[in-house]
């Protein structure tokens, strides 16, 4: 059988399952349709590709859930807006540790930047699905005690409430990128699938007080703009 013959089969049969949950192995319908598993495995890959089913290493397929909408304009923190949009959020800490510097430590002054980094890696669930892994750094000129606060659910609020610092501005680069083992083991995604990277550099007026890398699954999500005419 060719794999679109077997990718119809496929969509018909995943009415009978419900959001996230998972589908039968390649080796399992290899077997019922009587066709090689490169077969099933490329009629996965093209539902795939309709957003209809996603893949988490070392587990296997499973169907799809609703798009998470990611508006670049918001300032709003992780669990606001996945609350607006009706998912279940919940984040969790997997490092924090104190750098002199890393790879984009330039974007802050130099008198901001001169006690060093706090780096926070935090694993960002919807639904109990991993879709985001977030790295978040902040100065310690700025924030000496920070980690005494609840970073775990927002970092933002914390510089807001604690430290008096509004977020005013951000610039966002936003590009589809690899990910690294690191990344694939925590996001549950193969090395060979890409995820959309951001790159948000915040500021409260002229001062930048955090720089943060978000590695979505790129399936989990769809960026919406709204843009206003004059």
């Amino acid at each position: 059988m060719k794999y679109m013959e077997i990718r119809d089969l496929i969509e018909a049969e995943l009415k009978k399952y419900s959001s996230n949950q998972m589908i039968p192995s390649e080796r399992y319908l290899a077997l019922k349709f009587n066709c090689s598993r490169e077969t099933v495995r490329k009629a996965y890959e093209q539902l795939r590709a309709e957003d209809k089913i996603y893949k988490r290493q070392n587990l296997g397929w499973f169907v799809s859930n609703k798009k998470i909408q990611y508006y670049p304009n918001s300032i709003e923190n992780f669990r606001s807006y996945m609350k607006a949009q009706g998912f279940n959020a919940r984040t969790e800490l997997i490092s924090t540790r104190q750098l002199e510097r890393f790879d984009h430590s330039d974007v802050f002054s130099e008198a901001t930047r001169r006690l060093g980094f706090i780096e926070i890696i935090r694993l960002r669930y919807a639904d109990d699905v991993p879709v985001l892994l977030e790295y978040n750094y902040l100065p310690v000129a700025l924030f000496p005690d920070v980690l005494n606060y609840d970073v775990i659910t927002s970092v933002q609020d914390v510089i807001k409430n604690h430290f008096d610092y509004d977020y005013t501005s951000s610039q966002l680069k936003i590009k589809n990128t690899g990910v690294s083992h690191f990344e694939s083991q925590y996001l549950g995604i193969p090395i060979s699938q890409t995820a959309t990277y951001i790159e948000r550099i915040s500021k409260s007026n002229d001062l930048v007080i955090e720089y943060d890398i978000e590695i979505w699954s790129q399936d989990k999500i769809e960026m919406t703009l709204d843009r206003s005419e004059e």
